[in-house]
């Protein structure tokens, strides 16, 4: 993909904080979002529009003795600064120094990428830098933004107390995945006459994902077939290895039993009991609280209503990559081992229909939130029994949501229009009015592809 899409508040944000650094004194950016979100082609763009003010400097933090990467970084100087960097610099902290004493007098900026990995590198370097910037940072005008795309480590670096970089940032941008509305843009100008359908399944596999997006349309995958046979491609495909590389770096030698958790929750088992019985462990509130607060990947789901120690939880994983890769590469990963990849496509081919329904749902509540009309939305529901057919008898309302104005509203979802029962619909709401929202008419609709 060529053209930049979306993006315009954090390049509004970025270049608001870069002009203060110029104007007045030194800014701190912190940078944040999953890998793939796309933080790096931000900030490219915003050193590529801004090149004509003042210069700027990129620095990626790879796993590498800091000597090499210092030498690498002051090739970067003599360059893109034209400045004398003497010869023997081996550690960040003196090149730092120096880069902050030409700050004294001119402007520019510094991209520093995978910062974190400094961890691994040099852990000093976080002390060396608060040290400088408390010192240099009112004196000088540089505009320092640091990215990072392992969760967990950015969190604990900048918002631990206990850790030297803790409150030193100005400001924080994390990068989304992109909007419905771009998801619409991007799939419009690769194939003009998209279908719903086309739209559901670029959503359903990448969740907006730059990256991710970049890959399919690149490759002219603008349907559902196309996207899954990609999907499938073979050893070469980009996203078979996608998950594991990316949530590995994330929970490192405890990846086996974290993703044996989120594996069982993409496939269903939706509550701390369900996913304990299926993998015969007594206790994984441990893990499954980790899961959600220190990495993100999942989080709780109560009824709207519900109060906060309420025990009816279900949990879902957030990013809707994730959940794809798990319901179909990690499950059937045998299948890839072998190179059996036709027999793993036709498994996604017939499973899509269920788990893109899925996807519809979070679609939906997706475009709500960036409506901005709403203060709730979530889900309801009140496990039941067992009705005389031997079926389930749980009311479950797909979406609910209140909005700004105290007005409520209660959806049912479905890929097919015509499976929409407006009577059964009508009778979940009122079980759902005899414990929540009494006195509040509640306005009742369908949604279906026809309304993406």
């Amino acid at each position: 993909m060529k053209k930049f899409y979306d993006r315009e508040l954090e390049m509004h944000r970025l270049q608001e904080m870069q002009g203060q650094a110029y104007e007045d004194y030194s800014r701190f950016v912190v940078l944040t979002g999953r890998r793939r979100v796309g933080k790096t082609s931000l900030v490219y763009r915003l050193m590529e529009e801004t090149k004509e003010i003042a210069p700027s400097l990129y620095f990626f933090v790879g796993r590498k003795t800091e000597a090499a990467l210092v030498k690498t970084y002051c090739e970067e100087v003599r360059s893109k600064l034209d400045e004398y960097v003497p010869e023997g610099i081996t550690g960040f902290r003196d090149l730092l120094q120096l880069l902050l004493e030409i700050g004294k007098r001119r402007r520019f900026t510094l991209f520093i990428d995978e910062f974190q990995e400094f961890e691994y590198v040099n852990a000093g370097v976080f002390s060396d830098m608060q040290d400088l910037w408390d010192r240099y940072k009112k004196e000088t005008n540089v505009c320092l933004i640091v990215s990072g795309s392992i969760f967990s480590m950015i969190e604990k670096i900048f918002k631990d107390e206990e850790q030297p970089l803790f409150g030193r940032d100005d400001c924080t941008i994390k990068l989304q995945p992109f909007t419905t509305k771009t998801m619409r843009e991007i799939l419009g100008d690769y194939k003009t006459d998209y279908t719903n359908e086309d739209l559901l399944a670029l959503w359903t596999i990448t969740g907006g994902v730059a990256r991710y997006v970049e890959q399919l349309m690149n490759n002219r995958c603008t349907n559902v077939k196309k996207m899954l046979h990609y999907v499938c491609s073979g050893g070469d495909s980009y996203f078979i290895e996608e998950g594991k590389s990316v949530l590995v770096q994330e929970f490192g030698k405890q990846y086996g039993t974290y993703f044996s958790i989120l594996d069982q929750i993409a496939h269903g088992d939706v509550t701390q009991s369900e996913i304990e019985a299926s993998l015969g462990v007594s206790s994984l509130g441990g893990q499954l609280k980790m899961l959600e607060e220190k990495y993100g990947i999942i989080k709780k789901k109560r009824p709207v209503g519900a109060k906060e120690g309420s025990q009816t939880v279900r949990y879902e994983i957030q990013d809707n990559f994730f959940r794809f890769w798990f319901r179909y590469i990690h499950r059937y990963s045998s299948l890839i081992e072998i190179q059996n990849m036709p027999a793993l496509e036709k498994i996604m081919v017939d499973d899509y229909p269920t788990f893109s329904g899925i996807a519809l749902e979070r679609w939906f509540r997706q475009k709500m939130m960036e409506s901005c009309r709403y203060k709730i939305i979530g889900g309801w529901w009140k496990p039941g029994g067992v009705n005389a057919e031997g079926k389930s008898d749980e009311f479950e309302i797909d979406i609910v949501a209140e909005t700004l104005e105290g007005e409520v509203e209660a959806y049912e979802v479905k890929r097919n229009q015509k499976k929409i029962s407006s009577e059964r619909l009508k009778e979940k709401v009122e079980m759902m009015q005899r414990h929540q929202y009494r006195s509040k008419e509640v306005k009742m609709a369908g949604l279906s592809m026809d309304e993406m």
